[in-house]
Parts: structure tokens; C-alpha cells; sequence
């Protein structure tokens, strides 16, 4: 990832960002991307790192799931393939997280 000034992002920088911005119940960084369809006003889509921070486990942790189709009793959701990247709705993991479904709305 790149941002604004030209300077690279990694993603455990991206990650470790977005959980002091949830803990300090701060402005989520939510960009908006030209390409992804959009949402529902109140939802955004998020990346490996945004889906970590939300779920409080590190990235590598969700490519394992996705990989091994864990967690066992409750897989997490798939995510969509958009512009050669994965990307959850957030809601679909705020909704995971509550217990709810964990197939992503077509």
C-alpha cells in the first residue's frame, strides 16, 4: 500500500494503525476506492489488515483461516475478489463476530 505522499505501507503498519484508531474509538482510516462497488452508507469495505484489526488477531491469522477454512466451528467469512485483492463488507465481519452467518452476501 501506498499512501498519500508516496511513502510505502506495510501491512502489519496498517494493521497495528487501525487498532489504535479502534481501542482509542478514533476515526477508522476508510478510503474510499475507485473500482469497488459500493456500499451502504454506513458500510466500507476493508482489506486483510482492516479484517484483523475488526476480529483483534493478527493478519497472518486471517490468511490461515482462509487457507485452512477455520475457524473450525465457525469458518470465517469469504471474502469477496475484487481488482485482484480480498475484501470483506465490514459488516459481514461485524456480523461474524456477533455469532451471525459466515458466508459473505452476494
Amino acid at each position: 500500500m501506498v499512501e498519500a505522499g508516496g511513502s510505502r505501507v506495510t501491512l502489519a503498519a496498517q494493521h497495528q494503525a487501525l487498532l489504535e484508531a479502534l481501542a482509542g474509538s478514533l476515526p477508522v482510516p476508510a478510503g474510499r476506492l475507485l473500482g469497488l462497488p459500493e456500499l451502504d452508507a454506513d458500510d466500507v469495505w476493508v482489506d486483510t489488515a482492516g479484517a484483523a484489526a475488526l476480529v483483534r488477531v493478527n493478519p497472518k491469522t486471517i490468511t490461515g483461516w482462509l487457507a485452512r477454512g477455520g475457524p473450525k466451528k465457525r469458518p470465517f467469512p469469504s471474502p469477496h475478489r475484487l481488482l485482484y485483492r480480498l475484501y470483506w463488507q465490514r459488516s459481514d465481519i461485524e456480523e461474524w463476530l456477533r455469532g451471525g452467518r459466515s458466508e459473505h452476501r452476494s
